[in-house]
């Protein structure tokens, strides 16, 4: 998690936001820049575990826009009805804005370049193959028809992910109350959800050069 998002100094600083998606360029590239950086000190570690010739894939969650603000599966996931719930918290008067604005989801979906540069920066590795390929939805369901079941599944997903940095966050009721209102708002948008929300994913081949 970049500190520059939660720093009202800061002009990356998400403030209304809990997560990147459809926020400003600043607050996006600081989520890139510390993805880069994570990434780079990964490959740092691994080479000098690797010997010469040996060969590494790695899968990570990507996106297909050049557009760091545009987020894909994992900004609808969490950029649209998940920031309704907090929003929704904030209006009912359970949290504070302030509160609400100090966390933010540690998630980040790169493209194939914000990827690509970091290899060739680092320089230990070499490229075999790159390519970014849609995965499935992260709801699963099995009665697709059933709206409310649709709603939990969202909810979970949410709850998989962030759930513990929730609970640590605003507390275990307040985390209950939040998840409740992604549900709902999940239960209400069934169709859109089974229709646009799908992950697609970056896989890499690399050898050690």
């Amino acid at each position: 998690m970049p500190e520059s998002v939660l720093d009202r100094r800061s002009t990356a600083y998400n403030k209304g936001r809990v997560f990147i998606h459809g926020a400003s360029d600043s607050s996006a590239n600081a989520y890139k820049k510390q993805f880069q950086t994570d990434l780079a000190k990964f490959l740092r570690a691994r080479s000098i575990e690797m010997k010469r010739g040996g060969s590494m894939f790695l899968v990570c969650l990507g996106r297909t826009s050049v557009d760091p603000t545009d987020q894909g599966g994992a900004g609808l996931l969490f950029g649209t009805h998940f920031q309704d719930a907090w929003d929704d918290l904030v209006q009912e008067g359970l949290i504070s804005a302030e509160k609400r604005d100090n966390f933010n989801i540690p998630v980040y979906a790169p493209s194939l370049q914000d990827f690509k540069e970091v290899v060739e920066a680092d320089g230990s590795f070499t490229i075999n193959k790159l390519e970014v390929f849609k995965g499935g939805s992260p709801l699963v369901v099995s009665r697709p028809d059933d709206a409310s079941e649709v709603g939990r599944a969202l909810a979970n997903s949410c709850r998989t992910v962030s759930g513990v940095l929730v609970d640590a966050h605003i507390g275990d009721k307040l985390s209950e109350e939040l998840f409740l209102r992604v549900e709902s708002r999940g239960t209400s948008h069934a169709k859109e959800l089974l229709e646009q929300l799908q992950f697609f994913h970056i896989v890499a081949s690399l050898s050690f050069a």
